[in-house]
């Protein structure tokens, strides 16, 4: 069983699907960065050697199959796939704030932020309007 917010009425439908997928294929591209480093195809030594504690082991390997795994959902249905990646995104920020991710650029991170607020807002502006139908199917 599934909710759907009717978002046809709005007009604004396949411009949100596109933007979500050319999102979906950077996240995937992010993923996919990810698994090129763990291995080792970035020119540096495979990551499987300096694994230490939980986030050596979480950031360089689960992170990657999460980022892939939101990517693909995102691709596959925008509506339920928004959700995943938010919550990916989410999981990147906390690891941010953490200090675990090893990342040298602070521009991916304001970019997901901006990513993240954009999302936030779309939802709030859908769930607003009274005149959207919710169908369960």
């Amino acid at each position: 069983m599934a909710i759907h917010l009717d978002a046809s009425a709005a007009g604004f439908e396949r411009p949100v699907r596109w933007a979500y997928r050319v999102l979906a294929l950077l996240w995937i591209g992010k993923g996919l960065l990810g698994w090129a480093s763990l291995m080792g195809f970035d020119g540096h030594d495979a990551e499987f050697a300096k694994i230490v504690g939980w986030t050596g082991f979480f950031v360089p390997i689960v992170v990657p199959v999460i980022d892939l795994i939101a990517g693909v959902a995102l691709w596959i249905s925008w509506r339920w796939g928004a959700g995943v990646w938010a919550l990916a995104a989410l999981g990147y920020l906390c690891l941010e704030a953490f200090g675990a991710v090893t990342f040298p650029s602070r521009g991916m991170t304001g970019v997901v932020v901006v990513l993240l607020l954009l999302h936030f807002v779309r939802l709030v502006l859908v769930r607003s309007k009274s005149e959207q139908q919710m169908t369960i199917v």
